[in-house]
Parts: C-alpha cells; sequence; structure tokens
C-alpha cells in the first residue's frame, strides 16, 4: 500500500478559538466540591500509606491539576451536549413563530434589561436633545416617541420636544397635537408653562425652518457669551427672554451658564427662581450651578426644593448637591422621612461616599427589612465599623444580612477583619453563611486564618472540603496552604 500522506499541521489559534467559541456556550463547570463523605473515608481506606510520594511537590500539583481538569472537560462536553439540544429545541420554536416580531420583543427587553426603564429613558431623552442641537429632527422625534411609550419620569418633557421638532418641520397640525396631548395626560405638568409658548409659536407657523435660519440658535449662543464679557447687565433682560421662548436645548442651557456666571443679586436671583421650579431640565442644571457656588444659604433653599417637588430628577441632583458639600446631616435628615426606595438607596450611598459612619448606624437601626438593613451595609464598604460589623454578623437573626455583613468586614482596611472572620465561624450555624466566611476568607491575602480554620473544623468534612479545594488555588502566592496540603498527603 502507498504511504499515507502526511496530515497537515492543526491550526492551533483556529482550535482555541473553537475551543473557546464552545466553552461561551455553556455556563462555567466547576468541580463538584461536595463530595460525599462516605466517598471521601472509602478513599482514604484504600490509600497506602506506605507509598513514598515524590518530593516534588509541583510534580504532585501538575497530576491533581490534569486529573480536576479532565473532570472538569468531560463535564463540560456533556453541557455542550445538552446546550446543543436546547438551542434546537429553540430553534425549532422559534421556526413556528414570526420572526421580526420575536426580534423587535427581544432587542427592546434586552435594552430594558441592560440599562434599566429609568436609565433606558434617560439615555434615549438625552440622545433626543443632542439630536435636536445637530438638526436631526427626525432622530430626535424617534427617540421622543420610545421615551413617551415608556410613559416613565421622562415622557412629559419628550413630549414638550417632540411638538418643538414638529413645529420646527412645519407640522404644526401634528405639534399642536402633542401639546394637548401632554396637556390632557399629565395636567399637572411643569412642562405645562413652557408648552403654551410653544403653543402660540405653533399657531403663527409659517412652516418648516428654512435652512438659513438652522444656526439662528449658534449665532445667538456666540452672541451671548460675547454680550456677557462685554455687558453682563444688559445680557440677563435678554437672557431671560430666551429663557422663557421656546427655543433649542442648547440654547436654554447657554443662556442659564450666562446667569450661573454672573455674580450680581438679579441673576443669582434669577437662577435661584428657576432652581425652585418651572423646566424641569433648567431646574437640574440650576441646581448644581448653585451647589458649584458654596452660598451659605443654599444647603437650605435646596432642602425646600426636595421637599416640594416629587420629579426624581430633581431629587437626585439635590442629593448630589448634598453629597459634594459632605451635607451629612442633610442627607439624614431626607432619609428619615423619604420613603422612595430608590431615593432611600440613593442617599444612603451618598451618605457612605462623605464618611458618614455614625449617621449610617442610625439609619441601620431603624430600617425593619432585610433590604433596607443590606442597603445601608453595603454602604459601609468603605466606611464601616469592624465592631459594630461583627456585631451584626453575629446576632442578626436574617442569613442574608449576616452574609452581608461578612463581605462587608472583609473589605475593612483597618483592624483585623480575617480574626474576626474566623472568630464567628465558630459560632454560626447556617452553613450557607459559614460558606460565605470560607469565601472571603480565601480572597484574603493571608490564608494562614483560612489553614488554622480547616485545621480545627472536625464535624463538617464537607466545608472541610472547600476550605481544602480554596487552599489548593492558593499554593503559588502562599507558603502556608501548600505546607498544609503536605501535611495531608502525608498522613
Amino acid at each position: 500500500m502507498p504511504p499515507v500522506p502526511p496530515m497537515p499541521a492543526p491550526d492551533i489559534t483556529a482550535a482555541m478559538q473553537m475551543a473557546q467559541d464552545a466553552m461561551n456556550l455553556v455556563a462555567p463547570v466547576l468541580p463538584d466540591l461536595d463530595i460525599q463523605l462516605s466517598d471521601v473515608q472509602t478513599q482514604l481506606d484504600n490509600l497506602n500509606f506506605g507509598f513514598q510520594f515524590p518530593k516534588d511537590w509541583p510534580d504532585i500539583q501538575l497530576q491533581i491539576q490534569g486529573d480536576i481538569q479532565d473532570d472538569i472537560q468531560s463535564k463540560i462536553q456533556d453541557q455542550m451536549a445538552k446546550a446543543q439540544e436546547k438551542i434546537a429545541e429553540a430553534n425549532a420554536k422559534m421556526a413556528e413563530k414570526n420572526f421580526d416580531r420575536l426580534g423587535k420583543s427581544l432587542a427592546m427587553q434586552q435594552r430594558v434589561f441592560v440599562t434599566g426603564s429609568r436609565g433606558s429613558d434617560d439615555s434615549m431623552y438625552q440622545n433626543g436633545l443632542r439630536a435636536i442641537d445637530d438638526h436631526r429632527y427626525d432622530e430626535a422625534i424617534s427617540e421622543f416617541n420610545n421615551v413617551v411609550a415608556h410613559a416613565g419620569i421622562r415622557a412629559e418633557g419628550a413630549l414638550y420636544w417632540k411638538a418643538y421638532v414638529l413645529n420646527k418641520l412645519g407640522r404644526s397640525a401634528d405639534a399642536q397635537g402633542a401639546i394637548d396631548t401632554l396637556r390632557k395626560t399629565y395636567p399637572n405638568s411643569a412642562w405645562l408653562k413652557d408648552a403654551k409658548v410653544l403653543e402660540l409659536d405653533v399657531k403663527q407657523s409659517k412652516g418648516p425652518v428654512s435652512p438659513d435660519s438652522e444656526t439662528d440658535d449658534d449665532i445667538k449662543v456666540l452672541a451671548l457669551n460675547g454680550l456677557m464679557q462685554s455687558d453682563p447687565e444688559k445680557a440677563l433682560p435678554e437672557v431671560e427672554k430666551l429663557l422663557n421662548g421656546s427655543h433649542s436645548p442648547k440654547l436654554k442651557k447657554q443662556a442659564l451658564y450666562v446667569i450661573a456666571e454672573n455674580n450680581t443679586p438679579k441673576a443669582q436671583q434669577m437662577l435661584e427662581q428657576i432652581a425652585r421650579g418651572g423646566n424641569p431640565d433648567l431646574q437640574v442644571r440650576a441646581i448644581q450651578f448653585m451647589s458649584e457656588r458654596r452660598n451659605p444659604d443654599t444647603p437650605k433653599i435646596l432642602l425646600k426644593i426636595y421637599t416640594s417637588t416629587s420629579d426624581p430628577a430633581v431629587k437626585r441632583a439635590v442629593l448630589e448637591s448634598f453629597e459634594n458639600n459632605r451635607d451629612k446631616d442633610r442627607l439624614l435628615q431626607i432619609l428619615k422621612s423619604e420613603k422612595d426606595g430608590s431615593l432611600r438607596d440613593s442617599a444612603i450611598r451618598r451618605l457612605g461616599d462623605v464618611d458618614g459612619q455614625p449617621e449610617l448606624w442610625q439609619i441601620y437601626q431603624a430600617e425593619t427589612t432585610v433590604e433596607g438593613k443590606v442597603s445601608v451595609l453595603n454602604a459601609m464598604q468603605r466606611n464601616g465599623n469592624l465592631d459594630k460589623l461583627t456585631e451584626v454578623a453575629r446576632t442578626d437573626k436574617e442569613p442574608k444580612v449576616r452574609q452581608k455583613a461578612i463581605q462587608m468586614i472583609a473589605t475593612q482596611e483597618s483592624g483585623t477583619p480575617s480574626a474576626a472572620l474566623v472568630s464567628l465561624y465558630g459560632t454560626e450555624q447556617d452553613e450557607k453563611v459559614k460558606q460565605t466566611i470560607i469565601n472571603n476568607l480565601a480572597e484574603s491575602r493571608d490564608c494562614k486564618p483560612l489553614v488554622d480554620l480547616a485545621k480545627s473544623e472536625k464535624s463538617n468534612m464537607q466545608l472541610k472540603l472547600r476550605m481544602v479545594q480554596r487552599l489548593s488555588e492558593k499554593t503559588k502566592s502562599c507558603p502556608a496552604a501548600a505546607e498544609y496540603l503536605m501535611e495531608l498527603l502525608n498522613k
């Protein structure tokens, strides 16, 4: 027989990529750590203790790793086969349905899942405003329509700007329709004052704006800057007209900036008036400008604004101002009365960022829900009290709260967090909480506390095996782990 021709050299890069693609199709498979105690005992009984293991520990380690890797690979192949079956079933079901409609639905679900409903609305709303400034009106309408459809906190502003854009395109009837929808659907909207002014422009509309007039706002922005530098007093009345008129987002923001940069009492009074209410977009920006100026009366004014508004965006702007100015007292005051869960979480995080440890503990003691307690503990990642966190981890009745306290203990840079975790392990009864302690100890640079814990564990072989497995991952970085594993082999 003629000789068999040699096989072509394998494309290593392509093979690795194919392997990676296959791995991505299935969930990661970890070694089964929950080995039955009886199986372990059988293996120990069958060991030949007269056999002398080689002194070269790395070779033994490589052999163990190879066995584990073979086990993992086998399980991955099983998972891949199951995944392929599920993919085939899914393809069959998809073929029976309208693919286009299904695709659009999945795309929308993915968008909401990734950004959240509020974040998605915020993103589309800001995209719409930028599209107006760039004179991309069709794109702006598309973004605002999506926001309106969600009927979220940005829907009112989206309806106003939709009407503005439709008027720019000469579609006065549609623009009036958008204003009517705003007025009917949101009768108490803060946008109604602006909509009333825009409505006058709609009724006087003479058709689409000409290309030459598209640059009017850009020219006015330049004129405002020049007038501010030469004669700020003369600029203020013109600025006020621009703010009260139906102009582009860019022009109104620039007009507000002119006011904020003017130190005259009249200009600052105008800025405060806008911060107290009116156009919600300008209100948020005015609050930010007031916060930057650090006027002694500003915190008191902002707290009144917070308590008088129902707009979450305005409330968050006030919270951000208090955080930036490290105003713990007012953050705590808001937390004592705020009922909205999302705003409470935001205030708690901001209080944690300004080193509000005593204040956080006041809030924690008043919390009655698991979610509320966990939220407060989350804020203590950089700002905790080791003794109090340890007390929570030892005494709270809810395992979820104890687990969160343990995680926060492990992040503390002062004191002896590892020693606290070892102490907690000895008194903890819940196995999942104990596993949390093990995992957090395993993340520490010093593996000695985990080694000591593994040596002392006599009653729960599954937890002991978990400790040994985690220590086996640290043999290169922690000599104590390697020494302990050698002790186990030489028993």
